[in-house]
């Protein structure tokens, strides 16, 4: 039995130095063989996210910044006179002349340049692109500085939001105008009618406006610096042709611009059928690039329409 005692301490002193240190290759404790091993990544604290500005709101873009300069800035146009007040450039023009819609449309106001002919006043249908409102005032202007004392008196473009107005087939996208034509009294001054009034071949009035005088001079400019604008592409000027044939003759005798009268002979039209036009000009201009697709033209195309 003592034998057995000795062989037994012997076997427990052999077993302790056998046993693994704490610094063992595999990376165990002395305590390792009764506890699993942890990762260290998961004993160690979670790092705390790094503090990060915060992200900036989304601008705001204003209007202006939204569209191009065309269709969004307000303009104080000093071509339109002295004082012109601002238009904002944000009309847009649906469908065809004849079939139509207008929206933000612009009022035409009067100047010491422009006035609304009284007939056409009460309806209120002087609405229209941005283009067309300030190719009007500023034809006005230049007429006006240069041959002075005389407005230009305007009758009726569209109603506030286009659409169907009496008395028109067309003027419902607020890309027409109608406008009287310049004319003096029987002792050569100039006259401010109240309604259009017809002019036959002669120059000289019809009917109830016999003893006026188609004034050729300020037609003409009037004529020359609408083909000429630059923000406005004018398709068409309606007008009979024995007035178109007047006023292509008072434009080669002052001898203007080859390419202002090329313009003048191919937009001043006698329309095929109905009104022939003689006792007002009818004015429509293409669309404007920042309105289509959704405005539409016909043709014809000129080589000036942007087409």
């Amino acid at each position: 039995m003592g034998r057995w005692l000795v062989v037994l301490a012997l076997a427990l002193i052999v077993g302790a130095l056998a046993w693994p240190d704490s610094s063992s290759a595999d990376g165990r404790t002395s305590e390792g063989w009764l506890k699993a091993p942890v990762a260290k990544h998961l004993l160690e604290p979670a790092p705390t996210p790094e503090a990060r500005e915060p992200e900036p709101a989304p601008e705001r873009v204003s209007v202006a910044e939204e569209t191009d300069d065309d269709r969004a800035k307000p303009s104080a146009d000093r071509t339109r006179g002295p004082g012109a007040r601002r238009i904002p450039h944000r009309s847009r023009s649906m469908g065809f002349p004849f079939q139509g819609r207008l929206t933000r449309g612009v009022r035409l106001r009067e100047s010491r340049y422009l006035r609304i002919a009284g007939e056409y006043a009460a309806a209120g249908n002087h609405y229209g692109t941005w283009e067309m409102v300030q190719l009007l005032e500023r034809a006005a202007y230049r007429v006006a500085r240069r041959l002075p004392g005389a407005r230009l008196s305007v009758g009726e473009l569209s109603a506030e939001s286009g659409g169907r107005i009496p008395g028109h087939a067309s003027h419902q996208n607020g890309r027409d105008a109608d406008i009287a034509f310049y004319m003096l009294d029987g002792r050569g001054q100039p006259h401010e009618p109240f309604a259009f009034a017809a002019f036959d071949a002669d120059g000289q009035g019809t009917g109830p406006n016999r003893g006026l005088t188609f004034d050729d001079a300020r037609n003409w400019e009037l004529v020359a610096k609408l083909v000429a604008d630059g923000d406005a592409r004018v398709q068409f000027l309606f007008v009979a042709n024995h007035l178109k044939r007047r006023l292509l003759r008072e434009g080669r005798r002052r001898n203007a611009p080859a390419s202002v009268l090329a313009r003048a002979e191919r937009v001043l039209v006698q329309p095929a059928s109905g009104n022939r036009h003689e006792n007002h000009f009818h004015l429509r201009i293409y669309c404007s690039p920042g309105n289509r697709p959704a405005c539409r033209d016909r043709a014809p195309f000129h080589p000036w329409s942007g087409r």
